[in-house]
């Protein structure tokens, strides 16, 4: 049933096998068939502890009710933990121990000492063909993804010679994500579309000639060539066809999760990743977490919609700070030679002077870069040219 299974004996029942023995011996001796009952008594005493040990949890299994829960910190939740008897022999007042990565939080929890892991105890009695269902509410109070770790029940003996120690080594099919919370990032407004695209904006110099909205009356400014000739016919006098103005808007976000204020930087981004997706903006992530294959690091592709922003939020709630990582210039200097960036870098992380003169080559190809900045825990966007200055003004 997936247990490692671990007995412990006390000392008292060999006392009382000695024990029994010397009153047994004493029976026959004295040929007193009381004696030798009451020996008798203490030796089944003995088959019997040990009858139970060996047996008592055998076919015990475990179920939890939710494999995946998804939430953003700060909310609630909870899943529920079934403990199912399918032989015969009860166990009473048995201890269950579970071991959970710290990210949410329990009211009863313990922490451990010196590790990102709480402890829960929970009391657990079983008769033959029962189950015991729990149900455990929680509160998310760290972004991240949480495991249960370890799974251990202690049942003691009846009369308290000795106990059963059982060790779950399957894989328990439970996770929770939870993502960051939303922060407001101020500056959007600083990142304006431009150039010739497919971003539908209002105000554009560009228009999509494929992409026909409707017609208007024809000026002698017009040129000839954008005559709406069918309109014309319906209306009897001269139409000229509009087009939908279009720029280029997309977005290349790059993380380092090296960086100090990473928590508060996610949140920000969070925010960034969720109004892209209103606003039908593409987006896509690098992240300088090693891993294998072309591109030694992260990457998201460039995507729009619901799925693309639930995967974004997935890949900032399994970011970990004890992952390998990969230097962030290197990325920046990588991503920029494999990959065709957007219009638009926003970095979250510390810049050196590496990345100033990766991100200044960036500019010479049409590519702004703006850096996310936290003071007095407001989350705001600034270019890193400007950043760059304020920088260098401070070190004067």
């Amino acid at each position: 049933m997936g247990w490692k299974r671990q007995i412990s004996l006390g000392n008292e029942l060999s006392l009382l096998a000695i024990l029994s023995s010397i009153i047994m011996m004493t029976g026959i001796m004295v040929q007193s068939f009381l004696v030798i009952f009451v020996g008798l008594l203490f030796l089944l005493f003995i088959y019997v502890n040990r009858f139970y040990l060996n047996r008592v949890g055998e076919h015990i299994s475990v179920e939890i009710n939710k494999e995946t829960i998804k939430l953003f910190k700060g909310e609630n939740d909870d899943f529920s933990i079934t403990f199912s008897q399918n032989g015969v022999i009860p166990l009473f007042n048995a201890q269950v121990r579970i071991t959970i990565d710290s990210m949410i939080e329990f009211e009863n929890e313990r922490q451990i000492l010196e590790t990102e892991q709480i402890e829960l105890h929970l009391p657990l009695s079983l008769m033959g063909r029962q189950s015991v269902t729990t149900r455990l509410p929680f509160y998310a109070r760290k972004r991240g993804v949480v495991k249960i770790r370890t799974l251990e029940v202690r049942i003691p003996h009846l009369f308290g010679f000795g106990e059963v120690y059982l060790q779950y080594t399957k894989p328990l099919l439970f996770e929770t994500i939870i993502f960051s919370s939303p922060v407001v990032v101020g500056g959007i407004e600083k990142i304006i579309p431009k150039n010739q695209g497919e971003y539908p904006i209002k105000s554009s110099y560009f228009e999509d000639l494929n992409a026909i909205v409707g017609a208007r009356q024809y000026v002698s400014t017009d040129p000839f060539n954008r005559v709406h000739w069918k309109a014309s016919a319906r209306t009897n006098e001269l139409q000229t066809k509009m087009f939908d103005k279009t720029a280029q808007f997309s977005w290349t976000i790059m993380i380092n999760v090296r960086e100090r204020n990473l928590e508060d930087y996610l949140s920000g981004l969070t925010y960034l990743l969720e109004y892209a997706t209103l606003k039908n903006i593409p987006f896509e992530v690098f992240v300088n977490i090693r891993k294998a294959g072309k591109s030694p690091f992260v990457h998201q592709a460039l995507g729009t919609g619901k799925e693309h922003l639930a995967r974004a939020l997935e890949l900032i709630a399994r970011l970990s700070k004890h992952s390998i990582t990969v230097p962030f210039h290197f990325m920046i200097h990588a991503a920029g030679r494999q990959h065709v960036l957007s219009p638009f870098v926003i970095l979250s992380g510390d810049i050196d002077q590496n990345e100033h003169l990766l991100l200044k080559q960036f500019a010479q190809k049409g590519i702004d870069s703006f850096k996310i900045l936290e003071n007095d825990h407001n989350i705001y966007l600034i270019k890193t040219s400007q950043y760059e200055r304020e920088v260098n003004s401070h070190a004067i």
